[in-house]
């Protein structure tokens, strides 16, 4: 009973926002939704990575994929943890300040999942994180112009090989008019060989984007 009444008045004083996002107790610095504790445990990178995707101009990642984040995007992504958006967007958005990605894209995109696999997770963690990033940069959210149509084997349970066969021709653009001549800025949560994002970016070159840059808030790639 004193425990709960506790909690009730930290609530009070220190509103949700306040609160880190990652261990729900500490104080979060403002507008960043993480304490100095849990920041200690993220190790930022802002990198850089050379995968050799034709159609996309650039690909970057914001923090080494350590057990900590590994387990905090499980969270995010599975186990409907979904106001992790927030921390992890302040993450991206630091990604993007560092490189100068502001300046060069005109609207924001984000890897789509399959309107199936949307029912039953009940959302995409992609499409939430880019919809901060939209926000907070006050960029155009490109939401329902790029669209799963296949249905596809889980990406991390596949080889290289594998990974681009079961992608082939599973994502399709519409309303093109929003995003011909653009450069677009295509987020997703994790990146491994870029399979995912090179077919996304394909689709959106193929039909009138001028250039898409790619961001994860992570990847799995071993350097």
């Amino acid at each position: 009973m004193a425990m709960g009444y506790a909690k009730s008045i930290k609530n009070i004083l220190f509103p949700e926002e306040h609160i880190c996002s990652f261990c729900r107790e500490n104080m979060a610095k403002p507008l960043s939704y993480i304490c100095p504790s849990c920041m200690e445990l993220v190790e930022v990178l802002n990198r850089e990575v050379n995968l050799n995707l034709p159609h996309v101009e650039k690909v970057y990642y914001s923090v080494l994929y350590n057990r900590f984040i590994r387990e905090k995007v499980h969270a995010f992504k599975f186990q409907g943890k979904t106001y992790l958006y927030k921390p992890f967007g302040e993450i991206l958005i630091d990604t993007i300040e560092a490189n100068g990605l502001k300046s060069k894209i005109e609207a924001i995109i984000f890897v789509p999942i399959h309107r199936r696999k949307k029912a039953l997770r009940g959302y995409n963690q992609s499409e939430l994180l880019a919809f901060y990033v939209a926000k907070a940069l006050n960029m155009p959210l490109l939401k329902g112009h790029l669209i799963k149509t296949k249905w596809t084997f889980e990406q991390n349970k596949l080889g290289k090989i594998e990974r681009k066969i079961n992608l082939k021709d599973s994502f399709k653009a519409v309303n093109i008019e929003d995003f011909k001549g653009k450069e677009i800025l295509l987020i997703d949560d994790i990146i491994t060989t870029g399979a995912t994002m090179e077919e996304c970016a394909k689709v959106l070159v193929e039909n009138g984007a001028k250039k898409v840059y790619g961001l994860a808030l992570t990847s799995s790639i071993k350097l």
